[in-house]
């Protein structure tokens, strides 16, 4: 059965919703030794699968060196999405990744020449509403902006450049290539952090890095980067939206979070704006 491209970055985008759980998990070592295990194993799972081995390592020049620095876009993207679960909850930090339907809605009219349609300048505005709804729009006028708060947009800001950028620049190559090569590429980067960072082997641990590097970077990365190359970037922000609000319902349900009356209406409009702009998007294919 053939899955569509949204299907796609709505299956991967749920998965990837589990990170804050696994992050919890690991929480006895440091963020950067999860990030390094995380990808090695990807990696080396991802060479292993591969068919065409030396391709992998023929790359152009003038694409060696933009997948090298798109790969470093997605690492600050992570590693402010892993420090923003420490400093802020898994709540907060995973719904205020709904900034990113509208950096990519504006970049995509910048980069990649595209109209933005009236559904999706009234999702954007929406979740943005949503946004200061989950941070206390209160609390950000007086100056009392929590890091975790601010790492949490970063991350929306740095994963909204390299999915239009790879929409544009690097839709001939599969998931599953961009994936490796991701890991490939920022593992250098990570090793200096190691030196800096707690390290331990326990089993709740080596859990985690299996659990991130399997289930939430190898089979969410690929359906997320394959759906990409079928659908409108302006849909691509949007579709993942379910990957901002599952984890308020993971932090309800298995960490006892108490979201406020105001941080599930912003859950909720964050929801809505995504199930408009997806009917929309259905109705005029």
């Amino acid at each position: 059965m053939k899955i569509s491209g949204e299907l796609k970055i709505i299956i991967g985008s749920a998965v990837f919703a589990f990170i804050p759980v696994c992050v919890i998990l690991g929480n006895a070592s440091g963020v950067y030794f999860l990030l390094f295990g995380r990808l090695l194993l990807a990696s080396i799972l991802l060479f292993i699968l591969e068919k065409n081995k030396r391709k992998l390592f023929s790359l152009p020049k003038k694409q060696f060196i933009f997948i090298a620095l798109w790969s470093q876009l997605m690492l600050a993207a992570m590693i402010c999405y892993f420090l923003a679960i420490k400093y802020s909850n898994v709540s907060v930090s995973a719904a205020l990744l709904g900034t990113q339907p509208i950096v990519i809605v504006f970049l995509a009219s910048l980069i990649l020449k595209q109209r933005i349609s009236r559904v999706n300048i009234i999702a954007s505005v929406v979740t943005l509403i949503g946004v200061m709804c989950i941070t206390q729009l209160t609390d950000i006028m007086k100056g009392d902006f929590l890091l975790g708060e601010c790492l949490a947009i970063m991350s929306a800001f740095f994963l909204g450049w390299s999915f239009v950028l790879q929409k544009k620049y690097l839709s001939a190559f599969t998931g599953r290539q961009l994936v490796f090569y991701q890991g490939l590429f920022q593992l250098p980067f990570l090793l200096p952090f190691l030196y800096f960072t707690p390290i331990s082997f326990s089993g709740n641990v080596i859990l985690a890095i299996v659990l991130l590097a399997t289930v939430c970077t190898v089979i969410a990365y690929t359906l997320i980067y394959d759906g990409i190359k079928a659908v409108d970037a302006q849909k691509i922000g949007v579709l993942q939206s379910i990957e901002y609000a599952l984890p308020i319902v993971i932090g309800i349900l298995f960490y006892n979070e108490k979201p406020t009356l105001l941080v599930i209406i912003g859950m909720l409009l964050i929801l809505g704006s995504c199930v408009a702009v997806s009917f929309r998007s259905n109705e005029s294919n």
